[in-house]
């Protein structure tokens, strides 16, 4: 009795047909790995590490205060940029806690004694309330909060309606006097972590609406993967007819 064996195997084709589509799929997944992976390492290889304008301030407004030789405005600007910094999602307990020491400490240095004193009790009565409300409505709870916005956003040189300023109640601490040596040593680093980015030509360029790297990986990839997809269709079928290869459909 006949017997036919059929055998098929992408690495080891055995006949012309799955050769050629075996090869046309390794030169595709070689186009796709090149467009995906090379335009990685060309960012990494053009990046360069770029800080923002809150840590360019930041620097020397610390580095006066570390020396003894500040001003109002560098205590100002210290702390504006710390604020800025809590807004960070991926900032961690540690690092959170070290900026509210710092952030609590630069206004212990902004305030006359009278209203720090009052600022400080807003801020303890504050943290009772979150503990004790079940809802952020709660119209205590948005009181002070509003009241301790109205303190320290001045001082700090923050305006009252900003953003930065719905940081504020959240970023203090109700001991302001003093600063952990812990923390002071912390600070530096953390502001650097956060507030520096790797940008280059192909992050700062604008295509189409967006930054080119964001629309490369979210559009053009996708695209161009369709397009990769309809190519080896329209290749399959070349080859087929080149082959005089017919499919049977019973």
């Amino acid at each position: 009795m006949e017997t036919e064996e059929y055998r098929i195997s992408f690495f080891n084709p055995t006949t012309p047909q799955a050769r050629s589509n075996r090869n046309l799929i390794i030169q595709l997944f070689i186009i796709w790995a090149v467009a995906i992976f090379g335009f990685q390492i060309l960012l990494k290889i053009l990046s360069k590490p770029v800080p923002e304008e809150a840590l360019v301030e930041f620097i020397p407004a610390w580095e006066k205060i570390e020396s003894g030789n500040a001003v109002s405005y560098d205590y100002q600007v210290a702390g504006q940029s710390m604020v800025q910094v809590t807004g960070k999602l991926t900032l961690g307990p540690d690092e959170y806690d070290a900026l509210k020491d710092g952030i609590s400490w630069t206004l212990s240095r902004l305030l006359p004694d009278d209203e720090l004193a009052d600022l400080q009790q807003e801020v303890q009565l504050l943290n009772r309330l979150r503990e004790e409300i079940t809802s952020l409505r709660d119209a205590r709870y948005l009181e002070t909060k509003g009241s301790i916005i109205s303190r320290a956003a001045p001082a700090l040189g923050i305006g009252e309606g900003t953003l930065l300023a719905q940081l504020l109640p959240l970023a203090l601490d109700d001991d302001m006097g003093n600063m952990a040596e812990e923390n002071r040593l912390k600070i530096p680093g953390i502001m650097s972590l956060y507030l520096t980015h790797n940008r280059s030509v192909l992050t700062d360029t604008i295509f189409l609406g967006f930054p080119f790297h964001y629309f490369y990986t979210a559009v053009f990839l996708l695209v161009f993967f369709v397009g990769l997809c309809w190519l080896y269709c329209y290749r399959t079928d070349k080859l087929h007819a080149k082959l005089n290869f017919l499919e049977q459909i019973d």
